[in-house]
């Protein structure tokens, strides 16, 4: 009767909804059983409202006949109220307690992807198709609790009340209570036809959803995208977008309307069979006419319910559902077997025959490196953009693992490991709105900082705290965000190479840290960086050579490959690549 994808999309609401309540118990599990109370009771609230207004009426309707006693009359009504009243309560305990439960469980199902995220290889980050799959599982966190509602309130409230509904009408006249059935049935099968393939539309929306976010972003910056004139073109970019995810949504959207259509249809031809059988019922008196009216308030409520549990609630899951699947899948997938380091034991680094390549990318991005970094050594490494310079740092980090080759070190790689012996200072770094002192202190919150300590740090790195500008010193807040100043591109900078210094580690990788910094500074920075390094490693990727000549060596590369290897004298010797780079730089420094 229903195709394989339609049956298996149901299953996988089922098994879905399963898997959420095992994550709700894990973390809330008073709350999810607080939820299961209140639904259970919700459900029985709206049968009992019913009862009580039949024999309300049929104290009322027993005026007609006989005389009937104040006191009864009172009661009766005073249940009614109560049963309403209870309704009422109900509602909003129920509705306020899925609410709490929902706030507190995303932040649950968030640091459950967060917490994937972070045993992720840095390649992946190279890849947009990985980079749509996390935007997804983001957005099916958010879902979860409300996908996995739909089952159990299913089960505990709508069961519940179909159920006391069932018995009751039953009790009045035995065929009654197939109205449900006359209600249930159509309304089923109309929505199991509705199914459609709403994951599919979350993969093809997810990449132009971010696609609008980014552009969204670049229109409301307010320097660049003005001075240039290009807002406009970002507008055009981010409408071009949006229609596109509109188109996706439209054709899902008039499909799941056209068979509300029918349901709607159907459902009503369904309501006026039981209203024609109750009607026969009471003129045979069959029923009471006080049964009369609790069944047209019951009927009326079953329909209203069944509307809104198929149409509505499972309606809604069954679009969702996907997103919950793109969550499970990203946080159930097999974590990545890192690729064991090979250990020597004289704390050098060295790269063996080692190739990478980008995800996606044809050419690779650095071609059969044989590297021999000695611990101790002050090290720069240089060549034209795209090079590969910044690729061979993110390899040293642990970042990315080789295509092929091996790398041998004793450094921890476990980037979230409090024993990573490796610091870096990237020039895209980040610029956070904080003081100076977390900003530059940030790599051990738990640490208890010596003012003193940061103050040296910030001298090193060249960045002034001059009473003037930074009234607080240290304790200055930075970023117009939250009423703090603004530093210049210089001072950012200066700022993100204390931050890399003040981590306490055996290597350090400053990949173009001085690119916002005149080139005095510059050489009076490295010449101050080669004293604070004596115990380490270190590493610097830079365009600019004029300060370079004091470091223990220079590694060239061209195209992804290791052409040169020496000190600046040697290179100069060779004649080759580096003495080209330089001297078309010399005037710079002259």
């Amino acid at each position: 009767m229903f195709s394989v994808d339609k049956h298996n999309k149901i299953n996988r609401l089922v098994r879905s909804s399963f898997k959420g309540i095992y994550i709700i118990l894990k973390h809330e599990p008073k709350m999810f059983l607080r939820g299961v109370f209140f639904a259970t009771l919700h459900g029985l609230s709206w049968g009992l409202q019913i009862v009580f207004a039949q024999r309300f009426f049929d104290v009322i309707g027993g005026l007609a006949f006989y005389e009937v006693p104040l006191m009864d009359i009172l009661m009766a009504l005073l249940k009614m109220v109560l049963a309403y009243s209870f309704v009422q309560i109900m509602n909003g305990v129920d509705s306020c307690h899925a609410i709490v439960l929902n706030s507190t469980m995303i932040r649950h199902t968030h640091s459950l992807v967060f917490e994937r995220v972070k045993k992720l290889s840095g390649i992946n980050f190279e890849s947009s198709k990985r980079l749509d799959e996390i935007d997804k599982a983001l957005r099916g966190s958010e879902n979860l609790l409300s996908v996995t509602l739909t089952l159990t309130d299913i089960i505990f409230f709508y069961v519940t009340y179909f159920l006391f509904m069932s018995w009751y009408l039953f009790t009045l006249k035995p065929i009654l209570s197939l109205s449900i059935l006359i209600i249930f049935i159509p309304s089923l099968i109309s929505y199991i036809v509705q199914i459609s393939s709403f994951r599919k539309l979350e993969d093809k929306s997810a990449p132009l959803r971010r696609e609008c976010d980014y552009y969204e972003l670049c229109i409301a910056d307010l320097k660049e995208p003005r001075l240039l004139g290009a807002t406009k073109f970002f507008q055009r970019l981010y409408f071009d977008s949006l229609i596109k995810i509109n188109q996706l949504v439209l054709k899902v959207v008039l499909r799941k309307n056209a068979i509300t259509l029918i349901l709607d249809i159907i459902t009503t031809i369904g309501y006026g069979v039981i209203i024609y059988m109750i009607v026969v019922a009471v003129l045979n008196q069959s029923i009471s006419v006080g049964a009369f009216a609790a069944v047209i308030m019951s009927i009326s409520a079953l329909f209203n319910f069944m509307s809104e549990v198929i149409s509505e609630r499972i309606g809604w899951a069954f679009e969702n559902v996907g997103t919950v699947g793109n969550f499970l899948d990203f946080i159930n997938e097999e974590e990545e077997v890192a690729k064991s380091r090979f250990i020597v034991e004289n704390e050098d680094i060295i790269f063996k025959n080692v190739n990478f390549r980008y995800p996606e990318a044809k050419e690779y991005a650095l071609n059969q490196i044989n590297l021999t970094l000695k611990k101790g050594q002050t090290i720069a490494i240089v060549g034209e953009n795209g090079s590969g310079k910044t690729t061979l740092c993110k390899l040293i980090l642990g970042l990315y693992e080789p295509t092929t080759g091996e790398i041998y070190d004793t450094n921890k790689i476990e980037l979230n490991d409090s024993l990573v012996q490796y610091s870096a200072i990237f020039q895209d770094y980040n610029r956070y709105k904080f003081s100076v002192k977390d900003n530059i202190s940030i790599s051990c919150s738990n640490y208890l900082t010596i003012d003193n300590e940061i103050e040296k740090l910030c001298e090193q790195a060249g960045l002034s705290l001059d009473s003037e500008h930074f009234s607080d010193g240290i304790h200055t807040m930075l970023g117009r965000d939250f009423d703090g100043i603004e530093l210049s591109g210089g001072q950012w900078q200066r700022l993100a190479i204390a931050r890399g210094l003040f981590r306490a580690s055996d290597s350090i990788i400053l990949d173009e840290p001085t690119s916002a910094i005149d080139p005095l500074e510059e050489t009076r920075f490295y010449h101050s960086f080669m004293e604070i390094c004596q115990e380490r490693t270190a590493l610097i990727v830079t365009h600019r050579l004029g300060s370079i000549k004091i470091v223990d060596r220079i590694i060239v590369l061209k195209k992804g490959s290791l052409i040169e290897d020496g000190t600046h004298d040697e290179l100069m010797a060779l004649n080759g690549e580096y003495r080209r780079l330089f001297e078309s730089q010399s005037k710079w420094y002259t």
